[in-house]
């Protein structure tokens, strides 16, 4: 019992920190496009520093999309193998 605990606190905590990943790279891409226009950043600059922060928004998101899939699917072949459904 204290191992499914511990198993959902973990995933809970992947999913969450994944989460947090995703929405810090979309807020740090709105600071990128605001200094691009207010000229405090070039456009070349801002260009890259976007594009890196959007790779790494969508890495969070298949890394948190991975994580929530195995909890998934633990928990349905959980419940098949008892006989839940």
């Amino acid at each position: 019992m204290e191992l499914t605990i511990l198993v959902v606190v973990v995933v809970g905590a992947g999913i969450t920190a994944g989460v947090f990943l995703l929405a810090r790279a979309i807020i740090e891409v709105g600071a990128v496009a605001y200094a691009a226009l207010e000229r405090t950043m070039s456009r070349s600059e801002a260009t890259r520093r976007s594009a890196a922060l959007l790779a790494g928004a969508a890495l969070a998101l298949i890394a948190t999309a991975i994580v929530a899939a195995i909890a998934l699917l633990v928990v349905f072949a959980g419940l098949l193998q008892s006989g839940g459904f």
